[in-house]
């Protein structure tokens, strides 16, 4: 028996788990799917690329794939999710973004009390230990480590000096008043490692008694009666267990496995609960509507000189002293996350905002790196992604059994809106990829080949080539409409004391990398959580 049950170890689940076992007297269970999530591999930033991709770590990788995509020349994408705590915080790019002031006002907006730009910042300054100290925007004191990105990769300084001469703004901070412009990112590192939330906020309270993590714990549902949660089940080594619950469930497996969670309890659209022969405990049809993610899209080139990281003969053995940098002094570019140069830009000036983001990685990384002929080479990559996309997919069940891939559909460039703002931003960045400094230092263009002259031409590579950026949210949205699946208290509806914590609650995604909003979306939960506790 536990006062809470937190299912899901991950971005938002393991800071709920953290804070709410702050209280000596208040005893919680989190239950992890994944193992513990120990491997040196996921502690070093600069081989997080090989963490996503390599597909025989399946101890640390989900490894999901969606269903075709029609609007991408029926292609299915791969779908890397962090199987460890600390979840995909211990193998995503580290980036850490907030998103635009305007994205958490328009939440608010939507009805969502309480998650105005104003009233969540103080929950990103509550988590954040940044290096370069507090302010308005920042704080110092957290668990999270930020620290400042390395700069020093040639490619990087010529990119931002070919924005530069397209008059496009240097961004000193793309967390603070102004973010529009080019520059170098912050990651969640420290000392040459990964910041993870297992590293940040679960390892360093590993003696506290009255938390119980339980890893390699499948959840099966949770146990409903009367419209109340007094139970979750759960597989771990060949049994099935079961921790009552005394106050609250916490869901934080993500835009995946919380609507896969709630709909094996019972909890969904009748007809797909009905078809897989589940007991319907709670209709709810919000339930795994709604999924969203940044359909992004590469450029690739092959360099004169040979700078950046290759992973071809010459690249390996300068690597190998790369490694030797790194485990000696913990310097060098493996210390280090490779994308630490982008920026925000506008895809064409009638937009208020800007609207597209970029990446550069200074390797020739095709296909998020699925290409590895392109890595044997010397060159960079730029990947492009539009903010808000208006496309929205849905998951669904393939089956009741818990240990089963859902079905998902990202349905990207499902509107028309999302295919021409791609275009637009494709237009822009290749502008600037074709402008002096940076061209001086291309040999040839890889992907694609040549510079594209026709909104066809685009179009069809787009098609071709567009992926996503590994940023899903939206499944269990939080509003007031009825397909809302929680209130703005991240309550679901029409239950007692279940609530949802991650990113499926987002009902629009930020304009950004996820990780930094899902951390906050744990802070204030559990502030939430305690709120509404000491209220009864």
């Amino acid at each position: 028996m536990a006062d809470y049950v937190v299912i899901g170890g991950g971005s938002s689940g393991g800071v709920v788990a953290a804070r709410l076992s702050e209280d000596p007297n208040t005893t919680v269970t989190l239950l992890e799917a994944g193992g513990p999530g120990n491997s040196k591999f996921v502690s070093i930033p600069g081989m997080f690329a090989g963490l996503i991709q390599n597909y025989k770590i399946n101890k640390l990788n989900w490894r999901f794939n969606t269903t075709p995509q029609k609007n991408l020349n029926n292609r299915a994408l791969y779908n890397p999710r962090g199987k460890m705590l600390g979840g995909s915080s211990g193998m995503n790019g580290m980036v850490y973004i907030r998103g635009e002031s305007g994205d958490y006002d328009r939440w608010s907006e939507l009805g969502n009390e309480g998650w105005s730009y104003d009233e969540v910042l103080p929950y990103f300054r509550k988590a954040e230990n940044n290096e370069r100290g507090a302010d308005d925007y920042h704080g110092d004191s957290g668990p999270l480590h930020v620290s400042n990105g390395d700069a020093s990769f040639d490619f990087y300084n010529a990119f931002l000096a070919s924005g530069e001469k397209l008059e496009y703004p240097k961004t000193p901070d793309f967390n603070g008043a102004n973010r529009e412009g080019l520059g170098i990112y912050q990651f969640t590192t420290k000392n040459g490692e990964r910041a993870s939330v297992k590293f940040c906020y679960l390892d360093p309270i590993t003696d506290r008694k009255n938390l119980d993590i339980q890893v390699k714990a499948t959840v099966r549902r949770i146990v409903m009666e009367d419209g109340r949660a007094v139970a979750v089940e759960y597989d771990q080594g060949g049994e099935t267990k079961r921790v009552g619950v005394n106050k609250e469930v916490i869901v934080s497996g993500g835009a995946f496995g919380s609507p896969q969670v709630l709909m094996l309890s019972g909890i969904g659209p009748r007809a797909e609960l009905e078809k897989h022969g589940i007991k319907v405990q709670h209709e709810l049809p919000g339930v795994g509507e709604n999924l969203h993610d940044h359909p992004d899209v590469m450029f690739v080139f092959k360099s004169k000189k040979r700078t950046g990281i290759s992973l071809g003969p010459l690249g390996t053995l300068k690597n190998l002293g790369a490694f030797y940098q790194y485990f000696t002094r913990r310097k060098g570019w493996l210390a280090n996350p490779p994308t630490a140069a982008g920026g925000f830009l506008r895809s064409e000036p009638g937009k208020n905002n800007p609207d597209f983001q970029l990446h550069m990685v200074p390797l020739p990384y095709r296909n998020h790196a699925h290409d590895y002929m392109s890595m044997i080479k010397w060159g960079f990559t730029m990947i492009v992604n539009i903010g808000h996309p208006r496309s929205r997919g849905r998951l669904t069940l393939k089956n009741a059994n818990p240990g089963s891939e859902p079905n998902i559909d990202l349905n990207l460039l499902d509107h028309a809106d999302d295919l021409k703002d791609m275009r637009n931003a494709f237009k822009v960045t290749q502008d600037i990829l074709h402008g002096s400094p940076l061209k001086d230092m291309i040999a040839k263009p890889l992907y694609p080949k040549r510079y594209l002259n026709t909104d066809a031409e685009i179009d069809d590579y787009l098609r071709a080539e567009v992926n996503h950026a590994y940023h899903p949210v939206g499944t269990c949205k939080m509003g007031r409409d009825d397909m809302a699946v929680v209130d703005a208290r991240l309550k679901v509806k029409g239950l007692a004391n279940v609530r949802v914590a991650d990113a499926s609650i987002m009902p629009e995604i930020i304009n950004g990398n996820t990780n930094a909003t899902c951390i906050m979306i744990g802070e204030k939960a559990a502030d939430m959580i305690k709120e509404d506790a000491a209220a009864t």
